[in-house]
């Protein structure tokens, strides 16, 4: 075996290190305290990912890691689920009643992502928060189950939920940016294309095309996501 100078060998390890460090997922710990029940616990936030590409629905890829499990973290002992800003936040004696009946059902599941982003659903609904807000964690579930045969029927719950709330998030104006609204209803579209509603795949595939507003990104996305939904094709890997 040849031998490699102690020197070399230092450098060699960096050199894994900080390719490890370049193309990768990095986090760091956070204490934060429920807003519920005063538990205080250590989260996981996110302080870099690189991505490698990024899927037909928005799903970003990277060499390393999920960049969407620290997207959404739970209390370990009641279950109040949310984003980092929901924890940090202070709720009134009837606020936290109210959330509690919301969580009563959860009181001994085992958390998942999945179970998480659901949870974090209902407390978005109770506090009113903005369609695309929910609709996003909607998206986000969907990704969680994208290999996952068994869960096909949650899956596509999951993308239709989306669809819906970014319909909503459409007819009350929520989008400032004028084209935003195309990828919206490319995303609408791709939802649908994926549940295997194909007609309204269409529709809103074309909705996107036709949008005076469309950046150049879409034309061709929304075209080839369209052709495939010509062809009957509900492919969830793409």
């Amino acid at each position: 075996m040849k031998h490699i100078p102690l020197f070399k060998q230092t450098f060699l390890v960096l050199g894994l290190l900080l390719s490890s460090l370049s193309f990768g997922h990095t986090s760091f710990p956070k204490k934060v305290k429920c807003p519920i029940d005063g538990k205080k616990f250590t989260i996981h936030v996110t302080g870099s990912y690189t991505t490698t590409h990024t899927l037909n629905d928005f799903q970003k890829q990277g060499y390393i890691g999920n960049l969407y499990e620290s997207y959404v973290n739970s209390c370990p002992a009641c279950h109040y689920c949310g984003y980092l800003s929901d924890f940090d936040t202070t709720f009134s004696k009837t606020t936290k009643q109210e959330i509690l009946k919301i969580l009563e059902p959860f009181k001994s599941s085992k958390m998942t992502d999945v179970l998480e982003h659901e949870i974090a659903v209902e407390i978005h609904k109770y506090f009113k928060r903005d369609n695309d807000d929910i609709a996003k964690l909607y998206l986000v579930a969907s990704y969680f189950l994208r290999g996952d045969s068994l869960q096909t029927p949650k899956r596509k719950e999951f993308q239709l939920n989306c669809a819906t709330y970014l319909q909503k998030a459409i007819e009350i104006k929520e989008y400032e940016k004028p084209e935003t609204y195309a990828s919206i209803n490319y995303l609408i579209g791709e939802m649908y294309r994926r549940i295997g509603e194909f007609d309204n795949a269409i529709k809103y595939f074309d909705f996107a095309l036709n949008d005076p507003n469309k950046k150049d990104w879409l034309l061709q996305v929304a075209t080839k996501q369209k052709e495939i939904a010509l062809e009957k094709n509900d492919d969830n890997s793409i």
